[in-house]
């Protein structure tokens, strides 16, 4: 960003970003851009839709143009930007070759009344007149835009040549005692304009306070925004990679069935195959002989005398009854020989269809992304049974039994914040020292089913911390060393999921380490109260990412 040479002040903050050049006569819009009046009027012409150059934002209703004045009217409704106004001016004087007036000497100086640049003479005779020497001169090294500007004299809009020293909290206007005896005089409640400046520097700097804190919210919240994104894009990884080892695992599936079926066919086939064929060679041998003696025959019917006949025809007939009776049996064989046929089962193939329209499902769910000063969790009204809630779901106290006593928080997690307890009430009198168990739930508390204690009731629906590490059905031990064993009054348990999907537990303020991994969302914290933890308290939520 380019600064104007010797002013301190960039040039982009006195500049308009319509016309390029330093403001003339600025406007201050709705959405606090500032903009020249000319520039304006000129941008409103040619822009009916009447919203700003820079963020779209409404300047006006387009139906409050006057058909006669056009939009002169609005444009003068809107508030001069005079600190802008003074800073311009600031700018453009320390912009100037810095040379003295008088002599054009190099210039040390200035003069902050006339705002003229002097020499290290002209500056000392300057102050040696008696009616200026109550100016005030100060070095042009040290001198910004900003300070000069906020060193003008307070001059009256009407007598110029008058300093301002009043102010009409009425009308909203600095005057001189002139404007206050002749136009005024009937405003209650003047005040020094010194004392009204004090206090209006007072409300612009809680004002800015104000504002400083909610872009610091704003930025938390898109801080938060931004973790959830990336969260989400680590979900939808895994998701993508559980779909792809899912199908890969039914193309397998089904790859095996295919080639399966295709086996029993085949082997169906070679089968049948082989029997044809085994007939067939043997009819084929046998229509050989048949064929054979045929000849015999046929020869000896046209070549043979009646002696020769006769000794032929008794060598063949039993022969060929044989043959003939052989062929018989084997054409009979016909009879026998299968087909391959295969039957899919259609109903099993559609309900495969349906079960795998129906393998999963995309669930969108709320969940809490904003800054930590927004997320105010709550324990749910869902818990154990010997629990009483108070302090609008604040405070939690287990008033009978041993067991009964979980706490479940009523949102979301959000990654890399801390959700955390102090334990208001321990009893050590009546009861010995056990462990607290804590950790998170993967079931929505809406529909969550509470057990007596969470060591043995949950099962894949959580993941306990307490002696061991209880993780979605699994037993895991655990290098805690006993943290949350035979805790006392105050002392803080929290749980965090981060956006790596990692469970850590934080006992007094210390982070105990990776408790579990791949931890599904949404999840939501969870403390049981039992035997001498009787009673607890939600703190602030506090993010550690």
């Amino acid at each position: 960003m380019a600064t104007a040479a010797g002013t301190g002040t960039a040039d982009s903050d006195t500049e308009c970003s319509v016309c390029h050049e330093l403001f003339k006569n600025p406007k201050l819009l709705p959405c606090a851009h500032v903009l020249c009046r000319h520039c304006l009027l000129s941008w409103l012409a040619s822009n009916p839709e009447a919203l700003c150059p820079l963020c779209r934002g409404a300047i006006a209703d387009p139906k409050k143009k006057s058909k006669t004045k056009g939009w002169d009217e609005v444009v003068n409704a809107l508030p001069d930007d005079v600190a802008m106004a003074a800073l311009v001016e600031s700018t453009r004087v320390l912009s100037q070759d810095h040379l003295c007036i008088v002599c054009q000497s190099v210039a040390v100086s200035i003069c902050l009344n006339c705002n003229d640049m002097m020499c290290t003479s002209c500056s000392q005779a300057h102050a040696k007149f008696s009616a200026i020497r109550h100016h005030k001169i100060e070095k042009l090294s040290s001198m910004t835009a900003d300070k000069l500007a906020a060193s003008q004299p307070d001059h009256c809009s009407v007598h110029t040549s008058k300093p301002c020293e009043l102010f009409c909290p009425t009308h909203g206007a600095a005057i001189c005692h002139l404007c206050a005896s002749a136009k005024h005089r009937a405003c209650p409640d003047l005040k020094e304009l010194a004392e009204a400046a004090d206090k209006s520097r007072e409300e612009l700097s809680q004002m800015v306070t104000s504002l400083l804190t909610e872009e610091q919210h704003l930025e938390e919240a898109v801080a938060a925004l931004e973790r959830h994104l990336e969260a989400t894009e680590k979900v939808m990884q895994e998701a993508v990679a559980e779909i792809d080892k899912t199908c890969d695992k039914l193309e397998n599936s089904v790859k095996e069935c295919r080639r399966r079926l295709k086996k029993m066919t085949l082997d169906a086939k070679a089968k049948v195959k082989d029997t044809v064929l085994a007939i067939k060679v043997t009819l084929l041998d046998h229509r050989g002989r048949l064929t054979s003696h045929r000849r015999v025959a046929d020869r000896t019917t046209r070549g043979t005398n009646n002696k020769g006949m006769c000794d032929v025809t008794g060598a063949l007939m039993g022969r060929v009854k044989d043959i003939l009776h052989t062929c018989g049996q084997r054409r009979a064989d016909l009879k026998s020989v299968s087909m391959v046929t295969l039957t899919i089962d259609a109903a099993a193939v559609s309900r495969i269809e349906k079960e795998l329209s129906e393998l999963g499902q995309v669930k969108i769910s709320p969940a809490s992304v904003g800054p930590v000063q927004n997320l105010g969790w709550r324990f749910h009204t869902n818990h154990g049974t010997d629990i009483v809630l108070s302090n609008d779901g604040l405070t939690a106290e287990r008033v009978w039994d041993w067991d009964n006593g979980i706490v479940v928080a009523d949102q979301p997690m959000v990654p890399d914040v801390l959700y955390e307890i102090r334990l208001d009430k321990v009893d050590t009198m009546h009861y010995f020292h056990v462990y607290l168990p804590c950790g998170v739930v993967l079931t929505d508390p809406d529909h969550l089913r509470l057990p007596d204690t969470a060591c043995s009731g949950w099962g894949s629906e959580a993941v306990v911390i307490s002696h061991a590490v209880y993780n979605r059905g699994h037993t895991e031990n655990n290098n805690l060393n006993d943290a949350t064993y035979g805790l006392s009054e105050g002392t803080r348990v929290g749980v965090m999921v981060t956006t790596k999907a990692e469970l850590h537990l934080w006992v007094n303020g210390s982070d105990r380490g990776v408790i579990a991994t791949t931890v599904p969302t949404p999840c939501f914290a969870f403390f049981e109260l039992r035997h001498i933890y009787k009673m607890a308290s939600i703190l602030p939520p506090t993010t550690l990412g």
